[in-house]
């Protein structure tokens, strides 16, 4: 693209077009990616306060009438259905891009002993994005349904694959390079989010047993906890990509029309 423009430079003007200024743009991937990573953490939040504000006795409700005081994720989307329906339709086509961008990163600077696998994760991600666009398709199926079952166990295993896999391609890409003060930060920010996440889900799979097999008073609440924190941990890390792709711009030109820069 460089050669091309220096060629293209030192042209003669074949027209009054070709000695009018020359229009250029360029906009920053990092925020608009981080913005609209966004919504969804937010929207979690939002419905947990909307459930045990307004909607407080069906949403922490057990089968087997069990105290609890702190609604499910899915119980709360499923209070505030439409709310979480519209957010995971507008997040979807943010989470395509990131994978797409993370697939392009990946396939670029990733040496050829994990290539592959930063691929693998990219790809990981579009899947995961897939089970969530479900989740908010179809947020007011029951917990014992089928589509409700496939849903949760497809986020969780493609979420919990990924946290692990990306962090690692992101470890040995920093290794390879004297980070800058913004990666660096980056990398400690994804490391806390890695830790908490895997912390919480198995605190959450422990309470989940203890509540299906002795239904004690309170454990589907700190299972409720538990899913609530390593989800928001997951969808925060997912906005990382602010600092994976502060140096990637969305470029203009009159004569190039619209195209990525260098990763």
């Amino acid at each position: 693209m460089m050669h091309f423009l220096e060629d293209q430079a030192n042209l003669l003007p074949s027209s009054i077009k070709d000695l009018q200024a020359r229009r250029h743009l360029r906009v920053s991937v990092g925020p608009i990616l981080a913005l609209g990573l966004l919504q969804l953490p937010v929207c979690m939040a939002y419905n947990l306060v909307m459930a045990i504000t307004t909607d407080f006795q069906s949403t922490t409700y057990t089968t087997c009438n069990a105290f609890n005081i702190f609604p499910t994720t899915s119980a709360a989307a499923k209070s505030q259905h439409k709310v979480w329906a519209l957010a995971c339709w507008l997040e979807f086509p943010f989470l395509i891009a990131s994978a797409w961008l993370q697939f392009r990163f990946y396939r670029r600077n990733l040496r050829r002993p994990v290539r592959s696998v930063g691929c693998l994760m990219a790809i990981i991600m579009a899947v995961s994005s897939s089970s969530v666009l479900l989740w908010g398709t179809f947020p007011q199926e029951d917990g014992d349904s089928l589509l409700h079952i496939t849903i949760a166990v497809s986020l969780f295993v493609s979420c919990a694959i990924y946290m692990a896999g990306s962090f690692v391609c992101a470890k040995y890409y920093m290794s390879d390079r004297s980070g800058q003060l913004h990666e660096e930060f980056s990398l400690r920010l994804k490391s806390g989010l890695v830790f908490t996440y895997y912390v919480w889900v198995v605190v959450m799979w422990i309470f989940y047993f203890i509540h299906q097999k002795f239904c004690f008073p309170l454990a589907y609440s700190v299972f409720g906890m538990g899913e609530f924190i390593s989800c928001e941990c997951f969808f925060i890390y997912l906005c990382t990509a602010y600092f994976d792709f502060y140096h990637v711009y969305i470029c203009y030109d009159q004569r190039l029309g619209f195209f990525l820069s260098e990763m």
